[in-house]
């Protein structure tokens, strides 16, 4: 007995429809359209969104301090940190999405995000 696949034509316009969908929503996510970064900062008593391009010093409250965080030529970076090892200062500027610097005494937190035209090529750390 042969089976035949009968498609109506609410089938077949839900299945143009959803093909659609797929492609219009892949073009958006894998489009090489560049953005702009900005430096998303949490802290105690908030958080701060900040574009990168912008050079800005920013003061950060945490449970021991004042941490200070200074955004300057396309980087971020803290410069001042009252927690006793300072590994946060010593970890130097992010500027790629995604990289981060945290004060875990002081409870402050410092991310890249955003999106570049560069991006989605692998580097030394994807393989």
């Amino acid at each position: 007995m042969k089976y035949r696949l009968r498609l109506k034509p609410l089938d077949i316009a839900a299945i143009i429809l959803s093909m659609m969908a797929v492609i219009f929503i892949s073009t958006k996510v894998y489009s090489s359209q560049g953005g702009s970064l900005y430096v998303h900062i949490t802290g105690q008593n908030g958080e701060w969104i900040e574009p990168l391009d912008k050079d800005k010093d920013i003061e950060v409250q945490g449970p021991l301090g004042s941490t200070k965080v200074r955004i300057q030529g396309g980087a971020a970076m803290i410069i001042d940190s009252p927690c006793s090892n300072k590994l946060c200062i010593n970890m130097g500027a992010v500027s790629r999405t995604n990289q981060w610097i945290a004060c875990l005494p002081n409870k402050v937190f410092v991310k890249i995000e955003g999106r570049t035209a560069s991006e989605g090529q692998p580097d030394a750390t994807a393989f």
